[in-house]
Parts: C-alpha cells; sequence; structure tokens
C-alpha cells in the first residue's frame, strides 16, 4: 500500500470513530480525534458554531450517556491529502427518536459534511480541525403509523422560515428547546454549499503552494 493510500485509510478511520464515539457518549475519545489546540478547531453544525470543546460540553448535555442520535451511512468519498492537510467530503444520514405530544418519531436527515485535518507531525497522527455541514433533505414519521390517531405536529409559520431541506430537523431541535438557524448551507442554497467546499479545497491547495514555494528556495 502506498504512502498516500495509507494516510486516507488512517483519515477514514479517525473520521468514523470521531462519529462512533459522538454517538455513544464517549467525549473523551470523542475530543482525542480533534486537534489538541482548541482554538485551531471549528464545528459549524445546525445547532452550534465554535470550538470543539464547547461543541462536546453542550453535547454531553443533551446525550446523557444514552444512544438516540445516529450517524449511520457515514463514509468519507473524498479525501485528499497534500502534507500535513487533508480533508475530507461524505455524505451522512442522521437518525433520532423523538416523542412530541405523546406520539413517539423518527427522524432523518441527510447531510454532506466537510472536514479539514491535520498532521500533528512529521511521524504524528492525523487529527480533525472542523467539521461542517450543508443540508441535503430529511423527514420525520411516526414509529407506528395509527390509522385512528391525528399527529400533533403542525407545520407552523414559524416553522415554514426554515428551509425545506432541514424543516423536519428544525422542528425537533425546537421541541428539544434548541433554535437552529435559519440561513445554514442546503441544496437549494449552492452559493452557500460552494463556499463551505471551495474554502476547504483553497486550504488544501495552500499547503501544496506553500511547499512547491519551499522547494524552490532551496
Amino acid at each position: 500500500m502506498s504512502v498516500e493510500r495509507m494516510e486516507i485509510s488512517e483519515i477514514a478511520d479517525l473520521l468514523k470513530r470521531e462519529r462512533y464515539y459522538r454517538d455513544t457518549a464517549q467525549w473523551d475519545l470523542c475530543r482525542g480525534t480533534f486537534h489538541p489546540d482548541e482554538s485551531k478547531t471549528y464545528i459549524n453544525v445546525a445547532w452550534y458554531e465554535g470550538d470543539v470543546e464547547e461543541f462536546l460540553r453542550k453535547s454531553s448535555m443533551m446525550h446523557k450517556g444514552k444512544v438516540n442520535i445516529i450517524h449511520s451511512s457515514f463514509d468519507p468519498v473524498d479525501i485528499r491529502v497534500s502534507g500535513d492537510r487533508a480533508i475530507s467530503e461524505a455524505f451522512c444520514l442522521v437518525t433520532s427518536s423523538v416523542t412530541i405530544g405523546g406520539v413517539d418519531y423518527e427522524l432523518a436527515s441527510h447531510m454532506r459534511l466537510a472536514s479539514r485535518l491535520e498532521k500533528i507531525a512529521d511521524d504524528g497522527p492525523w487529527r480533525i480541525l472542523s467539521i461542517e455541514s450543508t443540508y441535503v433533505r430529511d423527514r420525520i414519521v411516526s414509529v407506528f403509523p395509527r390509522s385512528t390517531s391525528t399527529s400533533p405536529l403542525v407545520m407552523s409559520s414559524e416553522m415554514l422560515e426554515y428551509p425545506k431541506a432541514y424543516r423536519h430537523l428544525a422542528l425537533v431541535m425546537l421541541s428539544r428547546g434548541l433554535r437552529p438557524r435559519t440561513d445554514l448551507p442546503h441544496e437549494d442554497d449552492q452559493e452557500g454549499i460552494r463556499r463551505i467546499f471551495d474554502s476547504n479545497r483553497a486550504f488544501l491547495e495552500e499547503n501544496g503552494d506553500r511547499a512547491r514555494n519551499g522547494n524552490e528556495k532551496e
């Protein structure tokens, strides 16, 4: 196996473990997948924007050690490496359960995740710098359909302010006391999506330019 393929395999394993550790509330292990310098980390998802420390603190308050949110079908489809920098792009299906008005539902959100990574030292491990999500579509369905009952869910004017791509996700978050933003990047906002992925690719290309310039000076 080539060195680059080994690096890509290590990065894919790291990204998958981060999702698993978060879903299973293993916060110390989850923190270990990110860069040790929290000031270099950045998380931007529906309910949070900021560094990894606060992200994990707030995540732990929501999870309470119980598995509910599951990041399934997560498999990085495009991992690119340049020196001590790397980026990843992946599709992800996030499912969770929620009870509203005495009725049990399951939420399923399809999204794309963009990540930046950095190698800690020449022979050191890879660590995650950032995770940003963009939203494709979602749905919410009754866990046990009942023809005689009426769903308590109402598509209020407040809900209609959210883009269709994550409207049901927003509904569930609001029921949990969270208030997601209405301007998150989604499939009907291609400019917002391109901004994230182009920025990550520029982050990678910048490292390649830096390496080339260094070689020219030698």
